[in-house]
């Protein structure tokens, strides 16, 4: 049987795997197709644009995961069906069972992989690839280091401790230097948000620096006179989905302490959690698959129905997050929801084909 798993394990290894890279190659194309609208903003040229897309692959190909491995496994499944090769390993007394027990537990390979790729290569990359875009659209005026968010708006230097949504920041400290460019005030704020077009300062004080002396007055809240808009805001916020299940944790748990909406990020969290989840499932389906309904229909139809059941998933997993969050259900609920539902639909087809 250790013959026969490694070979089953292999099979579906290596579809998954070139499944896996043909669909990130063509979000990266896609991707780099709609950089071309930027081409020439700053600095922003072609190289930079491919760049940023080539960067993206991780996250990409970590998005991809289960859809690849339903797809992969198909095929990988579907070419042994071809050749007669499961007809023989039944007819030598392997049950169905344990043709499906090899392939979970080759698929232990790919979800290491997955973990590994979505906990510490994606969200690196995904940082990374988002400052190189910004720096070379907005120039110096956005800097991210692990410390907040450095701004320059005209005589301003602006740090920012925190993003909470689009419309709220935290810890604001502006520095205003004068024509010598040496600090003339310096404003400090604990919150920020926008009402109408524009930025208020809340319970802050400004500092008045002159060579003889420094005065400061505080205040509990003051329009704050800055060109940064609500755009600006945005491109410098990550989605939840390219951070690690450690720092959505984290970061969750620091909204939920300061009264902040966190259910974005407990969604993101669960999803990462339940990723491992879903791309067994998608081995199960595929076994189910090609033991029920696609036993002896072509190669390509098979590729066919991977390819529209991955993407129903896909979209179903996407979809069905929020709408269980506008509903009130547990962010875990939605998360876990998805795979459980393709699960008891590879599970009956299973038992239906004996």
């Amino acid at each position: 049987m250790n013959i026969l798993r490694f070979y089953i394990g292999k099979t579906i290894l290596l579809t998954s795997l070139m499944t896996l890279f043909a669909l990130a190659a063509i979000r990266i194309l896609f991707t780099l197709i709609d950089e071309m609208n930027d081409l020439g903003k700053g600095n922003y040229d072609f190289t930079d644009g491919l760049v940023y897309s080539l960067m993206l692959a991780p996250q990409y190909i970590y998005d991809f995961f289960p859809m690849a491995v339903l797809i992969g496994s198909i095929a990988g499944l579907g070419l042994l069906a071809s050749k007669s090769e499961l007809t023989v390993m039944r007819a030598v007394g392997k049950t169905t069972g344990q043709i499906v027990g090899a392939a979970l537990s080759y698929g232990l390979i790919l979800i290491a992989i997955a973990i590994f790729i979505g906990e510490y290569v994606a969200p690196k990359s995904s940082q990374a690839a988002e400052s190189l875009r910004n720096r070379a659209i907005h120039g110096d005026s956005f800097i991210k280091s692990g410390k907040g968010i450095w701004l320059k708006d005209a005589n301003q230097m602006i740090h920012l401790e925190e993003i909470i949504g689009e419309q709220q920041l935290k810890g604001i400290n502006i520095y205003t230097l004068n024509g010598e460019q040496a600090i003339s005030q310096i404003t400090e704020a604990k919150s920020a948000n926008l009402v109408e077009g524009a930025w208020e300062l809340f319970d802050g004080k400004e500092s008045f620096v002159s060579k003889e002396q420094i005065t400061s007055q505080p205040f509990d809240k003051k329009i704050w006179d800055t060109e940064i808009s609500l755009e600006h805001i945005s491109v410098l916020k990550l989605k939840p989905e390219n951070f690690n299940a450690y720092s959505l944790y984290e970061y969750s748990n620091y909204l939920e302490s300061n009264g902040q909406d966190s259910t974005s990020y407990d969604l993101a969290f669960w999803r990462k959690i339940f990723q491992p989840l879903s791309t067994a499932v998608m081995i199960l389906l595929a076994a189910s698959f090609i033991f029920g309904p696609m036993r002896s229909v072509s190669m390509g139809a098979r590729v066919l129905v991977g390819v529209v059941t991955g993407l129903i998933y896909f979209f179903v997993v996407r979809a069905f997050g929020p709408v269980s969050l506008v509903f009130g259900l547990p962010s875990f609920f939605g998360a876990l929801l998805p795979p459980l539902l393709f699960a008891g639909l590879a599970w009956y087809l299973l038992r239906k084909a004996g």
